[in-house]
């Protein structure tokens, strides 16, 4: 087994100096490769995304150099005129950058989902930079790979990124008080209530979108007293829409197991085999 690593023999502690990474550039996989081969030659994408290394922090700022199809990255002080003053290998830069934007979005998702009315959300550059350190400005390199990670998630339907803040747009399923609000405008109809409506109207069925068994409303009506107790989950079914049909009427049914409509049908079978089977008697 073979490991590449920097030996040194020093009295400091081993572990790496931190630095800020206030810039990120993707650069094809000959470009970072000519890079790692030559790192102290001039490159036109340093100097067009020179950082200052420093900036009164107390932290060195940098570059950071990633490649479409590697993992790894490289670090760079620039020393102007499109020169690296300091370079420094990452190994797994691209997953340590892509796991800290994780967070970020979980965060915006997180908290936008939540606490949206309208379906959008803002959320300032400033207090992304307090909680995670991630410095996100336009054109910095971060923007392009957080929109990105935002707009990989089912959640998010859009991402605009501007100066100073981060508008995301979620999808309305997604968002619990544009649900909530949307449950309470709906108005509460129970199949009991809408049982005597459907009498002499024709066939009317019962339905459910996640099967396609259906239950004759006609049926219903001629539970006792017991049935009714027996079946008080389907007469106290939400009415999610009613619509014409081909043969009649369908009333898609919610808030209720789908497994109710073919346990009815079940039990009317038997029923009527029972009536049959005692010459037409009535039980």
């Amino acid at each position: 087994m073979k490991i590449r690593a920097e030996m040194e023999r020093r009295h400091a502690p081993l572990w790496p100096h931190e630095y800020q990474v206030d810039k990120v550039v993707v650069l094809p996989n000959v470009a970072f490769a000519s890079f790692m081969i030559q790192p102290l030659d001039r490159y036109d994408f340093i100097e067009r995304n020179e950082v200052e290394p420093h900036q009164g922090t107390g932290l060195n700022h940098c570059l950071l150099l990633l490649s479409g199809d590697r993992t790894d990255g490289a670090l760079v002080q620039c020393g102007g005129d499109g020169h690296a003053m300091y370079t420094a290998y990452v190994a797994g830069a691209r997953d340590i950058v892509q796991a800290r934007l994780d967070r970020v979005a979980d965060f915006i998702i997180g908290s936008g989902t939540q606490r949206t009315a309208s379906g959008s959300w803002y959320v300032y550059c400033e207090e992304l930079e307090e909680k995670f350190g991630v410095v996100i400005r336009d054109g910095n390199g971060f923007d392009t790979m957080l929109r990105e990670t935002l707009e990989r998630r089912p959640e998010v339907a859009q991402v605009d990124i501007a100066l100073q803040h981060i508008e995301t747009t979620f999808r309305p399923e997604f968002c619990a008080q544009l649900q909530t609000a949307e449950a309470e405008k709906a108005p509460d109809i129970r199949v009991r209530d809408i049982l005597p409506l459907l009498k002499g109207g024709g066939l009317a069925f019962l339905t459910h979108e996640e099967v396609e068994t259906s239950v004759q409303a006609e049926n219903l009506r001629e539970l006792t007293d017991t049935g009714q107790k027996d079946h008080a989950a389907l007469l106290n079914a939400r009415v999610a829409e009613i619509s014409p049909c081909l043969e009649g009427v369908e009333v898609v049914l919610t808030d209720v197991d789908p497994q109710e409509l073919a346990r009815f049908n079940q039990a009317y079978e038997d029923h009527q085999a029972a009536e049959q089977a005692m010459g037409g008697m009535t039980p």
